[in-house]
């Protein structure tokens, strides 16, 4: 897997109604849970402070969660840098209301670990989970991505864990704010830290808060054949002298080639019979043929009849090029070999 250390802040605010912005998660992008808690752009953003935010999701699919995506603003559109994001993942405590159980799984992301894009804009208000909140507080939001995360929780199919993110502490008034979601799942999102968890609802029409988040998780490519020539030697002229010539065919894929097809050709030179082809019914992934072929009568010199041997590979469920290795033809002289 190829890490991703890109750790980048994209902040482009034109002046004016438009803006810019560069998504690492798009909606209408795969996920692996009940369904993506899109942002609302009109909606609160939730102080984050020095207390930890969290909200609950089911596993849509077992595998690793190797990419998690969420959505903030900041106070009164200060933005700051982010040099940390700590995240967690929960079982569940079904409550009522639910909230998080034990821990299963907990990192904190520096910032090369992490993406910021954005930004996009609404009419957003600010809320203290406990309360307090101003309408009308802030225009822009972000999505935070965490792509490729080394060490992933492994989720299950149908359970309901929750995320739970931590944020930086800033000497007000700057402050940042994980953003709500029109999408509603189970129970209320929460506030508070390990084993003291409380509820968060609109403190004006008393509904129940979700934030925006989007769990993925990056698909194993699917298993291939792939054959490489891995050497080619033999004849008169060989570091071992040899009336044959000799190749090793290899499957690099991730599963078994079948019906694998080799051949050998010959340019050049003087050849008056040969050269072989053949079959061989599957390589499993990391293995070898040891494939020769017999000159019987042949004349190569070089500078004065030079030539070439090739050896071709190919297999029913190759992913790759066909496989090939020429060679100046090294050589055989006279080679009076029986088959």
């Amino acid at each position: 897997m190829r890490k991703k250390i890109i750790g980048i802040f994209v902040c482009m605010l034109l002046i004016g109604t438009t803006t810019v912005a560069i998504a690492d998660w798009k909606e209408g992008d795969g996920h692996k849970m009940h369904f993506p808690q899109l942002p609302d752009p009109d909606g609160w953003d939730v102080d984050f402070h020095d207390w930890q935010l969290g909200d609950d999701w089911r596993c849509s699919e077992t595998g690793n969660v190797t990419d998690i995506h969420f959505w903030i603003s900041w106070f009164d559109d200060m933005n700051k840098s982010i040099p940390w994001i700590k995240v967690s993942i929960y079982s569940n405590n079904p409550g009522p209301p639910s909230m998080p159980g034990d821990l299963l799984w907990t990192r904190q992301f520096d910032v090369d670990e992490f993406i910021i894009a954005g930004p996009w804009d609404g009419d957003q208000g600010w809320l203290w989970p406990y309360g307090e909140f101003i309408e009308h507080n802030h225009q822009l939001y972000w999505q935070i991505n965490i792509p490729e995360i080394d060490q992933p929780w492994e989720q299950k199919a149908g359970e309901v864990y929750w995320l739970v993110i931590g944020m930086p502490y800033y000497d007000p008034p700057v402050a940042v704010g994980w953003k709500t979601s029109l999408d509603h799942f189970m129970d209320a999102a929460v506030w508070g830290g390990e084993g003291n968890w409380a509820p968060i609802y609109d403190p004006i029409n008393g509904e129940q808060i979700d934030f925006a988040f989007v769990i993925t998780t990056e698909e194993e490519p699917e298993p291939e054949c792939c054959l490489t020539i891995e050497s080619m030697d033999g004849g008169l002229f060989a570091s071992t002298a040899s009336l044959k010539i000799t190749a090793i065919i290899k499957n690099t894929g991730t599963t078994e080639c079948k019906d694998v097809t080799w051949s050998f050709a010959t340019s050049g030179g003087i050849v008056l019979w040969g050269p072989n082809s053949g079959t061989e019914s599957s390589i499993l992934p990391g293995g070898t043929i040891t494939v020769t072929s017999r000159i019987f009568i042949g004349l190569a010199i070089p500078g004065i009849f030079p030539g070439n041997v090739t050896i071709t590979a190919d297999a029913s469920n190759n992913a790759c090029p066909v496989a090939t290795m020429e060679k100046g033809l090294f050589l055989f002289f006279l080679l009076l070999a029986l088959a």
